[in-house]
């Protein structure tokens, strides 16, 4: 069996390539963060993501990227059209295997990664009416839309600006094998909330997907119809309308919470209002398991584990529901049993939603506790307190859970 070229190139033989240089990475769900060997920044902040089938690297302290032959140019100061027959074996010494001009030798690992099949699948979880999916044509332009976010880093930033998160969020939420809701950008440059349910079969498909209105922008009002946009009137305030439209279905709708997979396994569960509120609880409990994750043992490197168990069992899941009034009907079934933690906004209509919410979990079997923020909203007070704070703030009320 001969490998070629592209075996090189994908996740898993990156991965490798830098557990044997960089050492054991920490993992956020499916991603790996490693120690960068650029700049003088020492936590760990070298992301190993794929794009396409092939693994790519980025810093997000000193902004270096690439794929595996970048990586090690850099590290050695080589040049990849220079000196790419010399990359090319250093590559191969540090993983261990023959060039492919050599006798062939196999790489030793899988070309991609494998989720695990959750114990229970979404279209088994909901007892009312199966969720209905967008076309074949539709589902190929929106995963162009997640592949655009995931692709263009600059507008990655523009738009995590904007909602005051980091640019390494809308990373993880471009990511379909973590589980959690979806980005994605559209043509003209705007995030789209993307919407997912699990099919009798168990595979990910879109139900329907979400416009943001963006600042300094035309924002005409889109719709897609068989893979195309088509635009008509604006999302910006109007004579007729001085607040505008904030979001808009742009096709579909929801069928279930935004990142609601990410709650499989889980046994606490935070519910926001919305997803950015959603993004802004996660990034804080990134920060969580990265200042713990420093914590770790000089023997096997992993983090110790708290008296409740391993890192990953303490960390909730984060899922969102498209606005005050969105938990469907059918919902409840999703999160039954649970440990749930209602995040919702301070305002009148967040207190009166999570009134109604505390009563249909309770009767699904769920234990509440109702977390009121004390700024508007999370992502509010992630950008006046932040990270800190904010999952200090969340863990002392997972804590009286006991």
């Amino acid at each position: 069996m001969k490998f070629e070229l592209s075996d090189l190139k994908t996740p898993d033989a990156l991965n490798e390539y830098c557990r044997r240089t960089l050492g054991q990475p920490q993992q956020r769900g499916s991603v790996m963060i490693y120690p960068c060997p650029f700049g003088t920044h020492t936590r760990f902040k070298l992301q190993v993501t794929e794009y396409q089938g092939e693994g790519r690297f980025k810093c997000w302290s000193c902004d270096r990227g690439g794929d595996i032959f970048d990586l090690h140019a850099g590290i050695n100061g080589l040049d990849t059209k220079r000196d790419f027959p010399g990359i090319l074996r250093g590559v191969c010494d540090v993983l261990g295997v023959r060039p492919p001009d050599d006798d062939g030798t196999p790489l030793p690992f899988r070309r991609s990664h494998v989720r695990p099949r959750p114990s229970l699948t979404m279209a088994a979880a909901l007892p009312s009416v199966p969720p209905c999916f967008v076309s074949a044509t539709d589902e190929f332009e929106l995963d162009a839309c997640r592949e655009r976010l995931q692709k263009d880093e600059r507008l990655a930033g523009e738009l995590a600006c904007e909602l005051g998160i980091h640019p390494l969020m809308m990373l993880i939420h471009t990511a379909r094998e973590m589980g959690r809701g979806l980005l994605g950008a559209t043509p003209d440059n705007r995030l789209l909330y993307l919407y997912t349910a699990e099919d009798e079969e168990g595979n990910t498909r879109y139900t329907g997907a979400k416009l943001r209105r963006k600042d300094n922008h035309s924002n005409s009002c889109l719709k897609i119809e068989n893979g195309q946009w088509k635009s008509h009137g604006t999302m910006n305030p109007t004579e007729g309308n001085p607040h505008g439209i904030r979001f808009l279905w742009t096709i579909g709708k929801a069928a279930a919470p935004w990142g609601v997979h990410s709650a499989y396994g889980k046994q606490f569960v935070i519910v926001t209002e919305g997803e950015s509120d959603c993004l802004a609880i996660g990034q804080a409990l990134e920060g969580f398991r990265e200042a713990y994750q420093q914590d770790a043992d000089p023997d096997t490197r992993r983090p110790y584990e708290d008296p409740r168990g391993s890192l990953e069992a303490m960390i909730p899941a984060v899922v969102a529901i498209p606005g005050a009034g969105g938990m469907k009907a059918g919902w409840d079934a999703l999160l039954a049993s649970k440990n749930v933690i209602l995040a919702l906004d301070a305002d009148r209509a967040g207190r009166e939603s999570a009134a109604k919410l505390r009563e249909r979990l309770t009767a699904a079997g769920c234990v509440i506790r109702d977390w009121m923020p004390p700024y508007k909203d999370a992502r509010n007070m992630l950008l006046h307190d932040g990270e800190h704070a904010l999952y200090e703030s969340i863990f002392e009320l997972m804590y009286s859970f006991e």
